[in-house]
């Protein structure tokens, strides 16, 4: 045999690996090409995402198509292999079966590195640039095998149906979702505030009712030995429509007291007890989710809950608006009189309620303080560092924030200053112990 047919049957050889490569990165790139990964492909020519979208809704069809190519060209290439060490063996005298079995291993090693892991390692790593490569030959290919890879789809649907076997649609998972959302902040196809509504709805299902309850400090409430009068001058102060009454103490609630049933009572100049007009009070724990006690004041048409600490003392309360509030962001009314829980008041500093959520803080500053400690607000992460209530004007160091308290009242901080050194000094950031100045 001349030199020449063995040359020629070696580059047949090799195409043949090579396209074996090709259909062995295109299933891998494919198959990685999640909808979260598609929604890079923004930077991509118009076509080449056309060719991809064609594909993409076709990916039963593609892959049998895949697998019908990869099957053609391995065999292919181990009936070239086995021919040419066949007429090799014969023609210098070689044992045909230990030419051919050695045969057998060498081809088994160059497909399973050269047209499997070396292509699909490289198409797993960059499935998107694969796949915008090999998009326009695959199409074609598609295409030519089309009538057989249509008969062999439906084929395998109806074997599915036989045994039982449903087809599952492709479901997002949340990474991919939450990847889609950036994606679409990017691009400007969402505005920040819509971005921080899925964000929160996301975060929904995650939040106990302690880290949003109105704490037992800031309850508003009354006595149920108060009078009529005195009731409606707590209503009209503070602008709640639903007040707490309780006995003795603010632990003995006995239920929620509406404005609206006053109202017959107003008009009559009638005195009466208000522990007549309380209604039915619900307790929940401190750490009932959120999105379980929305559920069940759906089922209750309430709009208020008690929240009880372990030892069944009262902790705080939570109403409908707080909650709703977590996805739709702070709900003002005619009657809301509070001040922003944060401001900035100069460079890099900023006057900051001390109630605020921290993971609120962190998002809204861009900073980035810890949250995983069983504080939920910034007053508690400060009382973490100190060990005791902070006197006022006294300065909190930790990193390169300075926290000054601004006010404190009955032992509570209420507001203060705080101050990101690094962006002003361009100082370097110190140890994460804490310090204070008196």
């Amino acid at each position: 045999m001349e030199p020449e047919s063995y040359i020629q049957e070696s580059l047949v050889f090799i195409i043949l690996i090579i396209l074996s490569a090709f259909f062995s990165g295109s299933e891998t790139a494919f198959l990685s090409l999640s909808h979260s990964k598609s929604a890079h492909l923004g930077s991509l020519k118009k076509r080449v995402r056309a060719r991809l979208d064609y594909l993409g809704e076709r990916t039963q069809e593609l892959l049998i198509a895949i697998l019908i190519g990869n099957t053609l060209v391995n065999l292919s290439a181990a009936t070239v292999a086995a021919v040419t060490t066949a007429r090799l063996a014969h023609e210098t005298g070689l044992n045909p079966t230990t030419a051919l079995t050695v045969e057998i291993i060498v081809v088994t090693l160059i497909l399973l590195f050269f047209s499997e892991l070396m292509p699909k390692i490289v198409a797993v790593n960059n499935p998107v640039r694969f796949a915008a490569v090999v998009s326009g030959p695959l199409a074609v290919f598609l295409r030519l095998v089309h009538p057989l890879s249509w008969l062999l789809s439906h084929f395998t649907d109806f074997v599915s149906r036989l045994l039982g076997v449903h087809g599952q649609k492709y479901s997002l998972k949340q990474e991919e979702l939450m990847t889609l959302v950036e994606v679409g902040e990017e691009e400007g196809a969402l505005e920040s505030d819509e971005r921080e509504m899925i964000d929160s709805i996301f975060e929904f299902r995650d939040t106990q009712v302690k880290e949003i309850m109105i704490p037992r400090t800031d309850m508003v409430c009354i006595r149920s030995d108060a009078s009529l009068a005195e009731l409606v001058d707590l209503i009209k102060t503070m602008g709640h429509t639903r007040i707490p009454i309780y006995v003795d103490k603010v632990d003995n609630i006995i239920g929620i007291l509406h404005a609206k049933d006053l109202i017959p009572y107003l008009k009559q100049k009638k005195e009466i007890s208000l522990q007549q007009l309380a209604r039915p009070v619900i307790f929940v724990p401190e750490y009932k989710m959120i999105n379980d006690l929305l559920r069940e004041f759906q089922r209750k048409r309430v709009h208020m809950a008690i929240v009880v600490d372990e030892y069944g003392g009262t902790s705080g309360l939570i109403t409908l608006e707080d909650i709703l509030e977590e996805i739709v962001g702070e709900i003002q009314d005619e009657y809301d009189k509070e001040t922003p829980l944060f401001r900035k008041i100069a460079d890099s500093t900023w006057l900051v309620n001390a109630k605020i959520d921290l993971h609120d803080l962190n998002r809204e500053l861009e900073i980035d303080l810890p949250t995983e400690d069983d504080y939920e607000s910034l007053a508690g992460f400060l009382l973490s560092l100190t060990g005791t209530v902070p006197r006022e004007k006294q300065v909190i160091r930790y990193e390169n924030f300075d926290f000054t308290i601004d006010k404190v009242e009955k032992n509570r901080i209420v507001m203060v200053r705080i101050r990101l050194r690094d962006r002003e000094t361009g100082a370097e950031s110190p140890t994460k112990t804490a310090h204070t100045d008196r």
